[in-house]
């Protein structure tokens, strides 16, 4: 809120009753009587229909775990466009031990995303152990409303955990993850979509690779299009090349580290 410095103030407002041009011409020069009959007043012109700053609203809510339990630590990012992957437009503050967030936004259309990060910083590829809530959630939020809104997080083995072989349905893919010279890539991970490309996160996601480079991803039986990556979640624009069809268990499924990063057309 605009603050003013101490002083008498007189307020004065433009009738709609009269037209604009006979309305300003005489509001201005009552606003020049007053001022120099009133020593030490100022005097604030307000023109009809001038807009005012409308109540913000306030999402709160919990960011929990995989398990249901509080998050403590984690951050909401909420953004003004379905693009998330970029600095975000507000932040909360940190959840405590309970994992309950608190944020005042203007009112408008939004999207969330919660994150938790173990590493520290706020920007940037998460790291090891870090989590996040996958796809934002989109939601509205009016002037004076509040509202509650929870999110779960998880880090990347907690991801493929959802996806482990529970039942017969689900195919087992094993495979090499290798950079660019053809050296197995430690610390990497697999993912498959039924689409070259996906929002946020890809349908299936595998777990962090061994130090050799493997993999496990299981599926059910269809055809997808696989890529790896080293950074969680994925880069904006990365492209799954590798296309292939499964009716059960697959072995010897080698992937290439970032060949599906999409390039400017220029290089």
């Amino acid at each position: 809120m605009r603050r003013f410095c101490p002083a008498r103030w007189i307020l004065l407002c433009s009738s709609k009753e009269y037209s604009a041009g006979f309305a300003r011409v005489w509001t201005f020069r009552l606003a020049l009587l007053l001022f120099f009959c009133l020593p030490g007043a100022a005097v604030l012109l307000l023109s009809p229909g001038a807009p005012l700053a409308a109540e913000p609203g306030v999402l709160q809510g919990q960011v929990l775990d995989i398990d249901g339990g509080p998050a403590a630590e984690a951050e909401v990012y909420i953004f003004d466009s379905p693009d998330v992957k970029r600095p975000a437009d507000f932040i909360s503050n940190r959840t405590g031990p309970d994992g309950s967030f608190r944020v005042q936004l203007p009112p408008g259309n939004y999207w969330g995303v919660a994150v938790l990060r173990r590493s520290g910083g706020r920007f940037g590829p998460l790291a090891y152990g870090d989590k996040h809530s996958g796809e934002p959630i989109a939601f509205e939020l009016g002037a004076g409303i509040r509202r509650h809104m929870d999110f779960v997080v998880v880090n990347l083995r907690e991801a493929a955990r959802r996806h482990q072989k529970k039942s017969a349905e689900l195919i087992r893919v094993t495979g090499t993850i290798r950079d660019g010279a053809g050296k197995p890539a430690p610390m990497a991970y697999a993912m498959a979509h039924p689409m070259p490309q996906f929002k946020t996160l890809p349908a299936y996601i595998s777990s962090w690779g061994e130090a050799g480079g493997g993999y496990i991803l299981y599926l059910e039986p269809g055809r997808y299009y696989l890529g790896a990556a080293l950074g969680f979640p994925p880069q904006d624009g990365y492209n799954l090349s590798s296309v292939h069809q499964f009716t059960g268990d697959t072995a010897g499924v080698d992937l290439v580290l970032d060949r599906g990063l999409l390039r400017p057309a220029a290089e």
